[in-house]
């Protein structure tokens, strides 16, 4: 699992205010912001950092509110990083810094005046003095310097981020440009030198064809490319296929991100239909099967597929009907993919939900009643073991909660001034973000820490490491601290307390880093929690629980604090009292 190599940045919450207006051309409008806060300030009692934005597709995360009422909606500001509490009424948007000038304190963001979303209708109204609150950069993606020619695609609302890597050119290579625009009123210079080529497509904003046949046809450059890609989500899905099927070109080669959703009626009727339980497990069938496979070339008729899948046509035709009705497939006769059913081609993560560990704790709760009754894991029910047991034997589990966890580097950033890991200490973790951890303590801290799992996914963490070359082991030996990243949340609680005392017997202080309650700014946070108590048998974990199972493995907490997005620092004392 190649991973795109990323520069963290604290995360921290400001509030800039307008300093000029200027229309770039009749659909773009740039707003220049200033004010103390893009440099280092302090706000109750906290001294946060200045501004840092590195890459030419950072985003800062815009802050509105559908009544107006900013006041509940805004992050809480962390000593590294923020908190986002839950709220009805939080409208937030991305957006990529165009320009950023640290001795003028001056930041250039750009909108595309179109819709009716809250950071277009913010722009259109936007006079010198207005106040704009943001959080991010979270991050930095870095260019792969071995690029032999980047390819940059994308429709209106990527040209700010196109123009910026133009102008900053963090590779030294020929650039292709693919640009799809409404009409020829969003056309602009862009700072390109000889070598490199545009091509402006003209295309209905979400156009599900334009941009992936405009690069299609492109003069690309020999080499092994980067490539680069913004726009509405659905219009991308052709093109994320061409780059992860066709080149097949590794992650750390390619960032395809959806910048904005259509809100129509098509475009939300099939998500919101494969909701329902039927069209869950008619997708989860099709994946197994591998009908979506087989339909990416093109319709096949209905009794070639069923030949192709070795099943027999009228059960499939049943299948398929389903199906359609869930916009994954279209026929039965031909049968074709549908909008969802390209999308679940083209993305790995949507594919997860049917088919992951996602999909194995859903399943789980079809013996939530017994298992509550009883007084244990649905999960256990249904597969025969624990899922703790289960990850220990299916390494491809196992690499999903190691890709999830990789999230978990915008969080610890303030980790390694904490006192408990003292000066030159030991340190052994263990957990899905094992890595994450090991690597920043080795960053910032000069320690060489070794990584602690059982065998199939000690070797998963193995081949994540890439940074740094870490010591592996299968088990716990003496060591000044013993730590946790995101280990817990896949453990029984009885299983949780096995590994504290294991750690207990090879360390007298221990750190966790737990994800205790879904992150607010997701989606579903009652369902993730029911999907948590199906999987574990344990309801959403609170830090007094966390103190409970700790005490009874011999620790007593010493000092906790929230670092973000539901995840939470603890510090174990295990020195005998």
């Amino acid at each position: 699992m190649a991973r795109r190599h990323l520069v963290v940045h604290p995360l921290v919450l400001r509030r800039a205010q307008v300093l000029r207006v200027d229309d770039l051309n009749p659909r773009t409008r740039r707003v220049t912001l200033t004010g103390e806060q893009l440099g280092p300030f302090e706000r109750d009692g906290l001294r946060l950092p200045a501004f840092r934005t590195e890459a030419f597709d950072d985003h800062v995360k815009l802050v509105f509110a559908a009544d107006g009422d900013l006041a509940p909606v805004l992050p809480v500001q962390l000593e590294d990083g923020i908190d986002w509490p839950p709220s009805e009424t939080r409208r937030a948007r991305d957006y990529t810094p165009r320009r950023f000038d640290p001795e003028a304190l001056e930041l250039d963001l750009e909108f595309v005046l179109h819709g009716d979303g809250p950071a277009a209708a913010w722009a259109a109204a936007a006079a010198p003095g207005d106040d704009l609150w943001f959080a991010g950069p979270k991050s930095s993606a870095v260019v792969p310097a071995d690029a032999d020619w980047v390819l940059l695609a994308g429709d209106e609302t990527a040209l700010p981020a196109i123009a910026r890597y133009l102008d900053e050119r963090p590779v030294d290579a020929p650039v292709r440009v693919v640009a799809a625009v409404p009409d020829e009123a969003a056309y602009r210079d862009l700072p390109t030198r000889p070598g490199d080529r545009v091509a402006w497509v003209k295309a209905t904003p979400g156009d599900p064809r334009a941009l992936a046949d405009a690069v299609r046809g492109l003069d690309a450059p020999p080499g092994e490319p980067y490539v680069w890609a913004a726009a509405e989500s659905r219009s991308l899905l052709p093109l994320r296929r061409r780059v992860s099927r066709e080149l097949r070109l590794p992650k750390s080669r390619s960032s395809i991100t959806g910048y904005w959703h259509r809100e129509d009626a098509e475009a939300a009727a099939p998500a919101a239909s494969l909701q329902a339980p039927t069209a869950w497990f008619a997708v989860r069938a099709a994946l197994r099967l591998g009908l979506l496979d087989s339909l990416g070339a093109g319709p096949v008729p209905l009794p070639a597929l069923a030949e192709q899948l070795g099943i027999d046509g009228r059960r499939l035709a049943t299948l398929l009907e389903v199906l359609a009705t869930a916009g994954v497939a279209a026929g039965p006769d031909p049968a074709a993919l549908g909008p969802a059913g390209e999308e679940l081609l083209a993305d790995e993560h949507a594919r997860e939900r049917f088919t992951g560990v996602d999909a194995d704790r859903v399943l789980a709760l079809a013996e939530l009643a017994g298992a509550l009754e009883l007084d244990e894991p649905a999960w256990s029910r249904v597969h025969g073991r624990t899922m703790r047991q289960s990850l220990e034997r299916d390494r491809h589990r196992y690499e999903e909660l190691v890709e999830d966890a990789e999230g978990l580097a915008h969080l610890v950033n303030g980790l390694p001034r904490l006192p408990v890991w003292g000066s030159g200490a030991m340190v052994a973790v263990t957990g899905p973000g094992a890595v994450v951890l090991a690597d920043l303590l080795r960053e910032r801290l000069d320690i060489d820490p070794s990584i602690v799992e059982s065998p199939v996914p000690l070797e998963v963490l193995r081949q994540e490491s890439e940074r740094f070359p870490h010591r592996f082991s299968e088990q716990w030996r003496s060591t000044g601290v013993a730590a946790t990243a995101l280990a817990l949340g896949h453990r029984t609680d009885d299983e949780a307390v096995a590994l504290l005392t294991e750690m207990r017997r090879a360390a007298t202080k221990a750190v966790l880093v737990e994800a205790l309650r879904p992150d607010a700014l997701g989606p579903g946070a009652a369902h993730e929690a029911l999907l948590g108590l199906a999987a574990t048998g344990s309801a959403p974990r609170s830090p007094s629980d966390i103190a409970v199972l700790a005490a009874d493995a011999g620790w007593t907490v010493a000092d906790r604090r929230p670092l973000g997005w539901g995840v939470e620092y603890f510090a174990l004392d295990g020195a005998v009292q």
